[in-house]
């Protein structure tokens, strides 16, 4: 579209499918959990206590290994393949694309997902850190890290014109309609 200078005037992108593609990316996510929590629960009412006896450390490389490398790996897989979308993004319609509208590469993917769940990371290590009463210091600054990165990841989402969130403007990626 032309704006009244001539010059060519660039619409908001729409928020429904960015929302939608989420919506259906955590349900897959949700399952995921909810089949951990299958084998867990049972686990802890049988008094297995898996957790129990591992330091921070160990406790923070299980649940990385158990629900994030899990979600990052769902993620990076389908963003990385050759629709470039994870399910929710086929479902809505949009597909992963570098800032200049290239197919990105695999490395600058998986990059796009550290950072988006960086804040989940950031969460379970103050949530392990608060449960067992130990570096509550650290557990306050892992949660403050949490929701700022998620915060400011929601609110360039919902402000910016092309709706890139803060792992998209990190790696120079964007989220657009499939062609």
């Amino acid at each position: 579209m032309l704006n009244n200078l001539g010059k060519t005037q660039v619409g908001r992108a729409a928020l429904r499918p960015r929302l939608v593609s989420a919506g259906w990316d955590y349900l897959v996510i949700v399952v995921w959990l909810a089949l951990l929590a299958a084998v867990f629960v049972p686990l802890y009412l049988a008094g297995v206590r898996v957790f129990d006896g591992l330091g921070m450390v160990s406790s923070d490389l299980l649940i990385t290994v158990l629900t994030v490398l899990p979600t990052g790996a769902y993620l990076t897989i389908g963003e990385a393949g050759r629709r470039q979308a994870t399910w929710g993004k086929r479902r809505a319609g949009l597909a992963v694309v570098t800032a200049s509208g290239k197919r990105p590469g695999a490395l600058r993917i998986v990059m796009r997902n550290v950072v988006k769940l960086l804040p989940w990371q950031c969460g379970h290590m103050a949530v392990s850190r608060l449960a067992g009463n130990h570096e509550v210091s650290a557990a306050i600054l892992l949660l403050v890290a949490a929701y700022a990165l998620a915060g400011a990841s929601i609110a360039l989402l919902l402000v910016r014109r092309d709706r890139a969130a803060l792992h998209d403007l990190v790696v120079a990626t964007r989220v657009v309609p499939s062609p």
